[in-house]
């Protein structure tokens, strides 16, 4: 690929002529590991060191913000933008199709795997040697369904998706168009529904399904539970990292982002653009709303605003939260001054 072409569809504006625009570029890098025919980016001034060693034949920055931290002597190319993060994805995304246009690599490894009588797949999808696809499924165009994996009766699977070594998806699911499901990850599992007896508990049959609108990301080895009698479903844009667990009923909106180790308990409803740091646990039975920030290890229990960001277990304004560890470690000094105060005669 040419710069002046990542240039062109990035529309980025290019200050300085270290490098050539009409030079091949082989893909990008961090500003340490960068070849001289890769490009690069930098977020933020405290990797301005980096930019003075960095072998990266250009740079994508916010120049206006990072001027002031530019080596004397410039021996890349700037690519300026307002939002050096968003960029570089993007290109990591034009570098992804300008492989795929070469070769998909995966091709050639089609066969040795068993598919139901009634179920379908659609054009230039690639299945893997140790798939198993139950009865009545139906899988769209341009899917890689990876070794092991495992897709139960009846599952709905669209275009552009791939699924990861050892992934199940039990029957009934929907899994919508672009959607990634990476290596021991399961989709509509059994929730954890119980009633107790007499004798002990009775188990709950679930006969809803799991769902994944368009362009969703699971992570490795999450858990995401069928609904008991209706469906759980995660909309679409929504990227869950790792390690997460999404109970039954649960519906979570679109374009949210949920970091690792996280859980959710059964039939709360999560709005659009909500954030969860790692380990943020959620109860059962509550609704939070859309734009709401939750940092890493807080524990949910009641209902949350539209907008609220939130840290803490129990979880509360953050606002409020930090004022708190304030005063958390200032106890200590504080029983020590009211015990010297009750010594002291009136």
């Amino acid at each position: 690929m040419l710069l002046k072409d990542l240039i062109s569809r990035l529309s980025l504006t290019v200050i300085g002529d270290a490098y050539p625009e009409d030079a091949e570029i082989s893909g990008i890098g961090s500003l340490q590991s960068a070849g001289s025919s890769e490009i690069s980016f930098i977020t933020g001034a405290k990797y301005a060191k980096q930019l003075e060693t960095t072998n990266a034949c250009a740079v994508i920055m916010d120049y206006g913000s990072l001027q002031s931290i530019l080596p004397s002597e410039l021996k890349f190319t700037i690519l300026d933008s307002k939002n050096p993060y968003l960029s570089f994805a993007e290109a990591t995304q034009i570098f992804k199709e300008s492989s795929a246009e070469k070769s998909d690599g995966y091709s050639d490894f089609e066969g040795g795997y068993f598919m139901g009588k009634t179920s379908v797949k659609g054009k230039n999808t690639v299945i893997f040697p140790g798939v198993f696809i139950g009865e009545g499924c139906s899988i769209g165009d341009n899917c890689r369904i990876m070794p092991n994996a495992v897709i139960g009766n009846n599952v709905i699977i669209g275009n552009n998706v791939i699924i990861y070594p050892n992934a199940t998806v039990y029957d009934n699911s929907k899994i919508g168009n672009g959607c990634i499901i990476h290596a021991g990850s399961v989709i509509g599992s059994d929730g954890f529904g119980y009633a107790r007896g007499k004798t002990g508990y009775v188990k709950i049959i679930h006969t809803g399904y799991a769902e994944l609108e368009d362009n969703v990301e699971i992570g490795a080895n999450v858990t995401i539970d069928r609904g008991a009698v209706d469906f759980t479903k995660i909309g679409s844009g929504t990227k869950i990292d790792n390690l997460v667990q999404v109970a039954h009923n649960v519906i979570i909106g679109k374009n949210c982002a949920i970091a690792a180790q996280t859980g959710i308990a059964g039939s709360s409803e999560i709005g659009d653009n909500v954030t969860m740091g790692g380990q943020v646990g959620i109860a059962g039975h509550i609704a939070v709303g859309n734009n709401v920030m939750i940092a890493a290890q807080s524990g949910v229990s009641g209902n949350v605003k539209d907008g609220e960001i939130i840290s803490g277990s129990p979880a509360f304004s953050i606002k409020e939260w930090r004022n708190s560890v304030v005063l958390f470690k200032k106890l200590p000094e504080l029983f020590k001054k009211i015990k010297e105060i009750s010594k002291t005669k009136v």
